[in-house]
């Protein structure tokens, strides 16, 4: 199917109804895909339900026999009385807006060749372009030709929108743990994690490097999931198909066997027989990660079978991931991922519910996602050592290697921290690392003044020390030389001291300054002055 076609199967999903009496089902099978169908509605917006008129008004954009053709092929279209135009692309000097109110800046030429063209606007409310532009694809209602079979084809899927459109908030967004928001560039002058942007084939979700922001196109968006599979922090999910959903919906499948699709793939499948695998229905599934396998496997107590014709490179090395560490702990595969209603058949017949897989973990809506992962894999891991997995090619882990000699404990890493992998022991001042939850987002690393931290990518350690606090640095608190109150750790007034020394040379006021908490430091430099002036 191509890809333009598939930008409004995200759309399909607004009034899904499943008829399950169309499919071979027991009883129970039946009862949990529509338990979880109504969990997911249950944890769904219905307040992000949004339309736009779009009218029959669509501009053609290119030159040559294919286009002029096009162009004659709409004007005598029998069934929607299309208002169509043609432009040459080297005319347009801009467009914007989106499906159903398009508007294209345009050169217009003057009869007096010495004057400068005048600039006007066309409005529009969907266009088809003839030749190769791969920015204006990304708007939805802005369709290439040659993605397309023939002409019928083309026009179904303009037809397809025409009156009102109606679109949802497909993705929530959450900017407490978002690893791009208001945080200082880096020295390519982009932000630290902008993973979600990269891959968004549309404008559904882009980024603003002078207000270091997200900005999100919901009309835009077509539901693909890649910006949730790739975010390493839980800060973009699903709406309905979030961490607490995913988790309530895969308890309803313990002791079976799930077999994740999407709904159109599942509407293919009425007289597929799933044995004592009972179908597991998403919107996309491609917006799983190693967090939403790790919760299917466990919660369900079963392999997992995943059945889709295009899975994203995320989800393949996501399952890859989970594979590697089953392969290493269990010698035991957990993750399928098939293509062809063959090799479904197959593993429907053979694969049975283990409940020596099975674990449930009560894990809090506002736990980072990589907390939550951590957690189910100590359960696998237990008190045992099965080494080390690498990084697969979209899934980073890694550890902080801290120069303890340079280190003052200032704790700006900390503060730069927002998934809580850094934290501060008050109670022995010192800095703790959890290698776990880290995100290798490489943000601390600038933050450091010292230069004193380090990231290394070395993937995840299967032992339980990976998800232990490890102390970085620990120094003693410095006491007030006048009023014996602490108030600075002894590496940071030792770095100060070294840098002023020379500076304040022989100035016994200044130097005894350095090492007086705030209140005492103002007393000492007045009495100073005070002797000055008397």
């Amino acid at each position: 199917m191509p890809e333009n076609i598939q930008k409004d199967l995200g759309n399909s999903t607004l009034h899904s109804e499943v008829f399950l009496d169309d499919f071979m089902f027991d009883y129970d099978a039946k009862s949990i895909i529509s338990q979880s169908i109504e969990t997911s509605k249950d944890y769904s917006d219905f307040l992000n339900y949004y339309s736009v008129q779009v009218q029959p008004t669509l501009l053609l954009i290119g030159e040559g026999k294919e286009a002029k053709k096009f162009l004659d092929t709409v004007k005598s279209y029998p069934k929607i009385p299309y208002q169509v135009g043609l432009l040459n692309a080297k005319d347009i000097i801009s467009i914007s807006g989106n499906l159903g109110e398009f508007e294209a800046k345009i050169k217009i030429s003057n009869t007096e060749s010495t004057l400068e063209p005048q600039i006007g606007k066309v409005e529009f409310s969907q266009a088809v372009i003839f030749y190769e532009d791969d920015y204006l694809t990304r708007f939805m209602g802005i369709e290439k030709a040659n993605d397309y079979n023939d002409a019928l084809e083309l026009l179904q899927a303009l037809d397809s929108r025409i009156g009102e459109y109606r679109y949802e908030k497909k993705i929530n967004y959450n900017p407490d743990y978002c690893q791009y928001l208001h945080r200082r560039p880096n020295k390519h002058q982009q932000g630290y994690c902008h993973k979600c942007a990269d891959i968004c084939p549309t404008f559904g979700v882009g980024k603003d490097d002078s207000l270091m922001e997200l900005v999100f196109s919901k009309i835009d968006c077509i539901g693909c999931g890649n910006c949730v599979s790739v975010c390493p922090s839980g800060a973009l999910e699903r709406d309905g198909y979030d961490k607490e959903a995913l988790f309530e919906i895969a308890k309803l499948y313990k002791n079976k066997t799930p077999v994740v699709m999407d709904f159109e793939t599942f509407t293919t499948l009425k007289n597929f027989d799933f044995c004592n695998c009972v179908p597991l229905l998403l919107p996309q599934v491609n917006f799983l990660n190693e967090m939403y396998l790790m919760t299917l496997i466990q919660e369900s107590g079963s392999q997992i079978i995943i059945f889709t014709k295009n899975p994203s490179e995320n989800l393949i090395e996501s399952a890859k991931l989970i594979n590697n560490i089953y392969n290493s702990i269990a010698s035991l595969q957990t993750v399928h991922i098939v293509k062809e209603t063959k090799s479904l058949i197959h593993l429907c017949n053979t694969i049975k519910p283990n409940n020596e897989l099975f674990y449930t973990y009560a894990q809090n809506q506002r736990e980072p996602l990589r907390n939550i992962f951590a957690q189910r894999l100590m359960f696998l891991i237990k008190n045992n050592d099965y080494g080390k997995i690498k990084n697969t090619k979209t899934s980073t882990y890694g550890e902080i290697i801290l120069n303890q000699d340079a280190c003052t404990l200032c704790m700006s890493c900390v503060g730069a921290c927002n998934v809580r992998s850094l934290s501060a022991n008050a109670s022995n001042f010192s800095l703790q690392f959890n290698p776990s939850s880290c995100t290798s987002c490489g943000y601390c690393v600038d933050s450091c003044p010292e230069n004193a931290i380090s990231l290394e990518l070395s993937g995840i350690s299967l032992n339980p020390s990976w998800f232990e606090n490890k102390t970085l640095a620990q120094d003693k608190m410095f006491e007030c030389i006048e009023c014996n109150k602490p108030f600075a750790t002894t590496k940071s007034i030792q770095k100060i001291k070294s840098i002023m020394l020379p500076v304040f040379q022989n100035d016994e006021a200044k130097i005894r300054s350095l090492e007086c908490c705030p209140d005492c430091k103002v007393k000492v430099m007045f009495e100073k002055n005070f002797e000055a002036f008397i």
